[in-house]
């Protein structure tokens, strides 16, 4: 089918030949609505971890401070170009440049917000348990600040030198999300493996397991050295990274393990429904995450009481223009 007929057929349908059982107008309004909020939430986030000396200061909030720059970074550009592509059936700029650089941008959030939560569960682990190997600046620099430096670098350098890789000579679809492209790169069997383990399965582990070892580990020191304090000055830090984990759970992980059982030789016809629509709802991972952490902001309420009640009085106190009327004053006779 020429490219000509399948924008007429998405047009007279509102329904893409992806499988998924959602009109255009239906996608548009839910990424929109969702999009919206979440900047919105994001932003709000953002001012506090970054303004607040002592939430900014603390080493477990670096972490989310950059995962929730990358997602405010993803839902100012590619969430508007995928809601344009979902009103309109047809991406906004036709351009074989500006589609690599979307695609570019698109992977390295989300393949570097994974490792960066998976590096979170693991990190939680040295903050609680091993606090004495941050105890000076060279062993925090060492220990916590390369290795989120280094994430967020390994993903800008390998998707900057690997997405424009085009010498198969592979097509756009301007018809397509993200013009459906990708890296030739991927036709080579052994870097797809290399990428699947390094980014998807390494990724899962430390998310799984690093969260799960956290609570147990938790749990068996408070009931063997029974101390509440230390429980109650860590118990944020928990909470945090469960939420944050949370999401991950339910969205990132399923369809890492479903990739893993079909190249174990499970049937790739099991499940193809499933991966079809875990791929639509993949940007949820992104756009949930400022709601998972917001509730593990403290003083939480405090926060949005003193929001609303200086709104409430800039209202009191606005200028409201008075008229005044002046009496002409009557000349007495002379």
């Amino acid at each position: 089918m020429s490219t000509s007929n399948t924008s007429l057929t998405i047009i007279s349908t509102g329904l893409p030949l992806d499988g998924i059982a959602i009109p255009l107008i239906g996608r548009f309004w839910l990424f929109l609505i969702s999009n919206v909020l979440s900047l919105a939430c994001g932003f709000f986030l953002f001012f506090h971890l970054v303004f607040d000396a002592t939430l900014r200061h603390g080493l477990h909030n670096h972490v989310i401070i950059a995962v929730l720059g990358l997602c405010l970074f993803h839902e100012l550009t590619v969430i508007p170009w995928e809601i344009h592509f979902l009103r309109v059936g047809v991406v906004p700029i036709k351009s074989p440049t500006i589609c690599m650089i979307f695609k570019f941008i698109d992977t390295v959030v989300y393949t570097s917000m994974a490792k960066l939560v998976g590096w979170a569960s693991v990190e939680r682990h040295i903050l609680i348990f091993h606090n004495k190997w941050i105890a000076t600046k060279m062993q925090r620099i060492l220990i916590h600040y390369i290795p989120l430096i280094l994430i967020i670098m390994y993903g800008i350098i390998l998707y900057g030198v690997t997405t424009p890789m085009n010498d198969c000579g592979r097509s756009f679809n301007y018809n397509s999300k993200l013009c459906a492209y990708y890296s030739c790169v991927y036709d080579s069997a052994g870097y797809s493996l290399y990428e699947f383990m390094s980014g998807g399965v390494l990724s899962s582990i430390c998310i799984g397991f690093g969260s799960a070892f956290l609570v147990i580990r938790i749990v068996i020191q408070k009931r063997r050295l029974q101390q509440q304090v230390h429980w109650r000055r860590y118990r944020k830090m928990t909470i945090q990274l469960l939420s944050v984990t949370s999401i991950f759970f339910i969205i990132y992980l399923p369809p890492v393990l479903l990739a893993i059982s079909q190249k174990l030789g499970v049937p790739s016809s099991v499940g193809s429904s499933y991966t079809t629509y875990a791929s639509f709802f993949s940007n949820y991972v992104i756009l949930l995450f400022p709601f998972t952490c917001l509730g593990t902001l403290p003083q939480l309420r405090t926060r949005v009481k003193t929001i609303f009640r200086f709104f409430h009085r800039q209202q009191q106190h606005r200028v409201v223009p008075l008229t005044v009327t002046v009496k002409p004053i009557r000349q007495s006779r002379v």
